[in-house]
């Protein structure tokens, strides 16, 4: 699957406003009972404060958002958003699969957090070969290790 990450900039805080709520408005409710403005809106200057987000891009079209934290030992997956029209075709998993194979050529293990009642992203996660290291009542810290 032909893809491409392009680094996100001001200009894309609206389209990548809708593309979170899109993905994460139900899960959010399931997990913490209700909508909450104030925690979403932490949640995503949070992201935008740590930088590395790219959109994710096929056909030129704006699909998705990674956002990629590499330090001299580890990649960290902390977001991975597709927007919901574009799931179950692939992306996520070939996307992740780059990242993993980049990542273990450089000697580093990748890690990723899911959320708990995530099931689906949490199955896919162990087909990609990681596993979980640890739990919080909200979410599931996973590795993939380099071989």
């Amino acid at each position: 699957m032909d893809y491409r990450l392009v680094l996100a900039t001001a200009s894309d805080e609206g389209w990548l406003e809708q593309l979170r709520r899109s993905v994460y408005q139900e899960l959010f409710v399931t997990t913490f009972g209700a909508w909450d403005e104030a925690r979403h809106q932490q949640h995503a200057d949070g992201c935008w404060s740590r930088g590395n987000i790219f959109l994710i891009e096929v056909e030129n079209l704006h699909v998705g958002m990674i956002q990629l934290v590499e330090d001299p030992h580890v990649v960290e997956i902390s977001e991975l958003q597709i927007a919901p029209p574009h799931q179950n075709r692939g992306l996520g998993s070939h996307l992740v699969l780059d990242i993993i194979g980049r990542a273990h050529g450089d000697g580093k293990p990748v890690v990723l957090w899911v959320g708990l009642k995530n099931e689906r992203a949490y199955r896919l996660y162990l087909r990609l070969g990681f596993r979980q290291v640890s739990q919080t009542a909200a979410h599931r810290t996973m590795i993939n290790e380099s071989p």
